[in-house]
């Protein structure tokens, strides 16, 4: 699932909290993970284990980066 359709999964009202759960588990700021979400900047590989364990497994690496998987879009 992509990180876009993760986030708005949830209430307007909670959105703004999924972010910041998911920054602090990467080690980054909320405004971080809002450019990742939106597409315009893309998560470094360092982060993606943090996504993942923030998402509990609902947004993988290879969702993230499928090119880094030899998948092509």
């Amino acid at each position: 699932m992509k990180l876009s359709t993760y986030i708005q999964k949830f209430p307007r009202s909670e959105r703004a909290k999924v972010r910041r759960a998911i920054a602090s588990a990467c080690g980054v700021s909320e405004v971080a993970v809002r450019h990742w979400a939106n597409g315009t900047r893309r998560p470094p590989a360092e982060r993606w284990a943090g996504i993942q364990s923030a998402t509990k497994g609902a947004v993988t690496p290879r969702d993230l980066r499928p090119e880094a998987f030899g998948d092509r879009q």
